[in-house]
């Protein structure tokens, strides 16, 4: 009785509007995606993972569980060795017009796209830098894993936007010297980690389409 009531509903809106109706119980049938530009993405969680990941390898400073990853150096003492060929830090700042002074101006200055090519190119750069270290790969796993559970996510429910990267060039076979450019480049991974959350959360948040 009340699948039958439905179809006498949707008959009465038919006759109304006929052509409204047939494009919606179309795009229905179909299962259509939203448009991108009405899509929420939503990877906090899988940013915040990877965040957790890094904190707790910088936090062992190389005490692993097959070797001392970091040993005859301090990590703590070396200089963080950022990505030069992405822009996240800047064009994933929220948008000044977000503050509660203008709380009612449009958002327009934030790029979704840009902070999400960019957040995406990161994530490639390290995903290769992790995979092409080979002497530690288990003690390297957790964070492995979290960098591709979030590229995983961010193309599953984000726009599809991709970043260019270069190829990765900084081992050289020397254990010692390889060792210390691990260290860099995940201090510097930690910190690129901090600003994908801030702009993750930011972009969920969906303040940036008001």
């Amino acid at each position: 009785m009340l699948q039958l009531t439905c179809v006498c509903v949707c008959v009465c809106v038919c006759v109304w509007d006929a052509g409204a109706v047939f494009a919606v119980f179309v795009a229905l049938s179909l299962a259509s995606p939203a448009p991108p530009n009405t899509q929420r993405c939503e990877c906090s969680s899988a940013a915040r993972s990877l965040l957790s990941r890094l904190a707790h390898i910088m936090m062992k400073q190389g005490k692993m569980e097959h070797r001392d990853l970091f040993a005859g150096f301090n990590c703590t003492d070396l200089e963080a060795q950022m990505i030069p060929h992405t822009l996240t830090a800047s064009v994933c700042q929220p948008s000044s017009s977000d503050d509660k002074a203008s709380c009612s101006s449009s958002s327009s200055s934030f790029s979704e796209t840009q902070c999400l090519t960019n957040i995406r190119a990161d994530l490639r750069y390290y995903d290769m830098m992790l995979n092409s270290y080979k002497p530690s790969e288990t003690d390297l796993s957790p964070v492995k894993t979290a960098t591709k559970a979030l590229m995983d996510c961010l193309d599953e429910n984000c726009e599809a936007a991709d970043g260019e990267f270069p190829q990765w060039h900084i081992w050289t076979g020397s254990s010692f010297t390889d060792r210390l450019s691990l260290c860099k480049a995940l201090k510097g991974f930690h910190i690129r980690a901090i600003t994908l959350n801030r702009a993750l959360g930011y972009i969920a948040s969906g303040q940036h389409r008001k």
